[in-house]
């Protein structure tokens, strides 16, 4: 924790210091290659000198989870699924994002440019639907609850969330996506 004033010219002035625990993940290439992914959003995300509300917060407590999470993949999903949310861009996924009417309990068709799930109605006929737990696994996550995130077992959210981001669709039934 740093706390910066303003000084003469470009230069900041270092005011205060206070140090924060730190996180055992020396050693693990990829748990350091989570953490600079978890550390550069942070970064970027934040203009200098204008703050966003909860970003650090939220990136102490990823980084305290990837210390202690066993595969950190699950760490830098809840981060990054969280961060969209307090960021604003977090998919549209209770509603359809066209019509806004509430999605039924059913698989639905994600479309990344429109920024969330389809309905029926909306939806193109060509479009693959997403399966329905994927679909419940994305909301739990986006309920940015990190208790809830600690209790999900399975790992396929991360390759259905990845999927989907990058316009593509989530694995078939019975492939481990359930």
């Amino acid at each position: 924790d740093v706390l910066l004033a303003k000084g003469r010219g470009e230069l900041d002035v270092v005011a205060q210091v206070q140090r924060v625990p730190g996180y055992r993940i020396e050693g693990d290439v990829e748990r350091m290659a989570h953490a600079a992914l978890i550390a550069e959003l942070a970064e970027r995300v934040c203009e200098d000198r204008h703050p966003v509300d909860g970003v650090y917060e939220l990136t102490v407590t990823a980084l305290d989870e990837l210390a202690r999470e066993t595969d950190p993949r699950r760490a830098s999903a809840w981060f990054l699924m969280t961060a969209l949310d307090l960021l604003g861009y977090a998919p549209q996924l209770m509603a359809c994002v066209s019509c806004e009417r509430p999605l039924a309990p059913k698989p639905a068709a994600f479309s990344a440019p429109a920024g969330g799930f389809l309905c029926d109605s909306c939806a193109l006929p060509a479009m693959e639907l997403v399966p329905l737990p994927t679909i419940k696994v994305l909301r739990l996550i986006a309920s940015g609850d990190i208790e809830t995130y600690r209790r999900l077992k399975s790992l396929a959210f991360i390759n259905s969330m990845s999927s989907l981001s990058m316009g593509k669709y989530p694995p078939k039934a019975g492939d481990g996506a359930e």
